[in-house]
């Protein structure tokens, strides 16, 4: 076999280097294709024209502003008191007989409420009676002895004028020697001892007032004793003092209890009144108007109903730890509250005048609301008066906005997006004072 030459292998090793190259430049070359094409596409296709960019108009509520004259609600807490609760107690130590009313019980005036074993009261009052009879009958026995020696005072001055008058016959007799020295004597001694028992007759006599005033303080003292005694045994029954209801009572019969200790608990519920604490501008705003004869009264809802409380005075203190007045309010005893029940008070201050009542939603921050107009929104500022509520009892808040005009449109939404130039499309609801209270 003819083994090949130089010259004929090398259009082979030609062919072999072309192969090496093309495998090498394949992905490159059909880049460059690709974008070859891409580049036609652009210039041979069609030109798009540009969209027109259109503002969106959001959808909002627009509320027509009607300035007017309304009361700012205040709204608190009070609890439900009685001007009147008494603490039945007594000062003795006994045992319970008789229970005969519980809590929650209605009593007239007079009524028996409890009654206490009375037999040791019954005792010191009948030994204060036998003291008080005693004194009586001494005061009568000295008051007649004063009368006996009243009586016989005249016949013991007769009898010293009749000792006198020997002595001045015996003293004649002895000096013209008729008598003798012990007769004289004699004499002498009956004058002086009529003289003595005249003397004391009379500083007796002269005793007797201050001692009948003495006695007659003692049976008064004695009187006083026994009528001290019947007081305590008559408090041995415990009676209302007046018509309510019974608040506390919590003894059972055979209970021995000490003296001072709360027996019955008894409320006038004809004078109940609710205590709420007010902040302390509006107590003032709120006494001015009490003071110059405005019928003030605070709303409250128990259950469906809705009752009315009318102002019945303000507190004159601010006590440690409030930082405000108390307001009393007159409840009448028919409305149903009990005492310790705590009530929402709406209460209406003094009217506001040129002021709205708009709902919460529609209040932004830094006190911005927005006026709309030519379909865009415009910040106001506004200065909140105080809170209101509605007929159907919805809470809204009472502004002033200096810079609004009657017949304005009110942003009554709240929108997120809300701002200076923002374009709505309101949909308008008339905000009638009308329909407030």
């Amino acid at each position: 076999m003819k083994k090949p030459t130089a010259q004929s292998l090398k259009p082979i090793a030609i062919l072999a280097g072309i192969k090496r190259l093309s495998r090498r430049f394949t992905g490159f070359v059909l880049l460059v294709v690709a974008v070859l094409l891409a580049l036609l596409m652009v210039i041979t296709g069609p030109t798009a024209e540009p969209r027109e960019q259109v503002e969106r108009a959001w959808p909002v509520t627009a509320l027509e502003a009607s300035p007017a004259e309304l009361a700012p609600i205040l709204l608190s807490y009070g609890r439900v008191e009685a001007q009147q609760t008494a603490s039945l107690n007594t000062k003795f130590s006994a045992r319970v007989s008789r229970v005969l009313v519980r809590e929650g019980d209605w009593v007239a005036e007079g009524d028996l409420l409890l009654e206490l074993d009375a037999t040791e009261l019954q005792f010191a009052a009948a030994a204060a009676q036998a003291r008080a009879s005693r004194a009586q009958a001494t005061l009568l026995a000295l008051q007649a002895e004063f009368s006996l020696a009243e009586a016989i005072t005249d016949s013991n001055r007769s009898l010293a004028a009749v000792s006198d008058a020997t002595l001045s016959r015996a003293l004649d007799l002895h000096s013209q020697r008729m008598l003798a020295d012990a007769q004289l004597d004699s004499a002498k001694r009956e004058a002086s001892q009529g003289q003595i028992a005249l003397a004391q007759h009379l500083s007796l006599l002269n005793t007797f007032p201050a001692r009948i005033a003495g006695q007659e303080a003692s049976v008064q003292e004695a009187r006083a004793e026994a009528a001290r005694a019947e007081f305590d045994l008559a408090q041995a029954q415990l009676r209302a003092p007046f018509d309510g209801r019974i608040i506390s009572s919590g003894l059972a019969v055979g209970e021995r209890v000490a003296a001072g200790r709360e027996l019955v608990a008894i409320a006038d519920y004809s004078s109940l009144e609710i205590r709420s604490t007010l902040p302390l501008d509006s107590a003032r705003r709120l006494e001015q108007g009490f003071l110059n004869g405005e019928a003030l009264a605070a709303t409250a809802m128990l259950g469906a109903q809705q009752l009315s409380f009318p102002l019945s005075r303000i507190g004159g203190t601010v006590k440690t730890g409030q930082g405000g007045l108390d307001a009393f309010f007159a409840v009448d005893a028919l409305s149903g509250l009990d005492i310790g029940a705590v009530v929402e008070l709406a209460l209406a201050l003094p009217n506001e005048s040129n002021v709205l009542a708009l709902p919460i939603y529609t209040l932004y921050e830094d006190s911005t609301v927005y006026r709309i107009r030519e379909q865009r929104l415009q910040a106001l500022r506004y200065e909140r008066v105080g809170d209101h509520l509605s007929a159907d009892g919805e809470y809204l808040a009472l502004v002033r906005i200096p810079d609004l005009q009657t017949g304005d449109q009110l942003l009554g939404s709240q929108l997120s997006r809300a701002i200076t130039g923002l374009l709505v499309a309101p949909i308008e609801t008339p905000l009638s004072p009308s329909e407030e209270i």
